[in-house]
């Protein structure tokens, strides 16, 4: 009993760490996230006072290692992905139709990310997903396929330098919303936030579930929210007409984009 209390507790804390890390940027959510604290609360007093396995300290820790291990290695994806982009912007076209070997290193870079997700959160085919065109088949601003970079710097028509903005686990802990200890066992909730290196400032903050199987496990339910102060610098933003605009921190204006639930 009290190794579940102290997960959940540590489920509160990091929540509502995660909750006011990023200030204003944040205030469309918070709402949402103070009711799960409420709601988090209590199903700590439940588990105060529901007897569960001797082992579902060890279970739940082993998960939220695996969980950790997994998302850093996203994390790092995601930043190798800010390195690729800003090659592909310096390096000199070959002039003869072909890609750049950072855009070849792009695609192959989306194959090495494709087996920390789960198949079953892919929006396009493989074809589509490890094609050279820009093009694609859903729409980018409100959608994104987890084999895609989640979010590009721009320092005008290039990509900008990887070392302005940086992406870090935030927050991994299991899924305290469901009441079984056996299925929160294997069911982590993940939030990684990408960071201005100099400022500090939340670009973009993406969340997911980890489910692990066995010794094996994958994200799904990706969710990705690009911030106010995060959109000046997407390539996208050039393309908003003047007035209707990216809302400011402390408005409603975070743009959200979901994966396949």
């Amino acid at each position: 009993r009290r190794s579940v209390t102290a997960v959940l507790g540590v489920g509160i804390l990091a929540l509502a760490v995660a909750t006011g890390v990023a200030g204003e940027s944040f205030k469309a959510s918070t709402a949402d996230s103070e009711a799960q604290i409420v709601q988090l609360k209590g199903q700590l007093d439940d588990a105060q006072s529901t007897p569960v396995k001797s082992d579902a300290s060890a279970q739940l820790s082993k998960l939220t290692e695996a969980a950790a291990a997994e998302a850093k290695k996203v994390a790092t994806g995601e930043q190798t992905f800010a390195t690729l982009y800003h090659q592909a912007g310096v390096q000199p076209s070959p002039h003869n139709g072909a890609p750049d070997q950072a855009t070849l290193e792009i695609i192959k870079h989306r194959r090495d990310m494709a087996p920390l997700f789960s198949k079953d959160s892919f929006l396009v085919s493989d074809k589509e997903a490890y094609s050279t065109s820009s093009l694609s088949s859903f729409d980018a601003t409100t959608e994104i396929d987890p084999r895609h970079a989640w979010y590009i710097r721009y320092d005008g028509p290039n990509a900008a330098a990887p070392n302005t903005y940086v992406w870090k686990v935030e927050t991994v802990m299991p899924d305290l919303s469901l009441r079984n200890v056996s299925t929160m066992s294997n069911q982590a909730k993940v939030v990684w936030l990408c960071r201005d290196t100099e400022s500090g400032e939340v670009l973009a903050w993406a969340s997911a579930r980890y489910v692990r199987n066995g010794t094996a496990g994958a994200f799904d339910h990706l969710a990705l929210v690009v911030t106010a102060a995060g959109a000046q610098y997407e390539q996208l933003s050039i393309k908003i007409p003047a007035g209707s605009g990216v809302p400011e921190p402390g408005g409603t204006g975070a743009q959200k984009k979901g994966g396949k639930r």
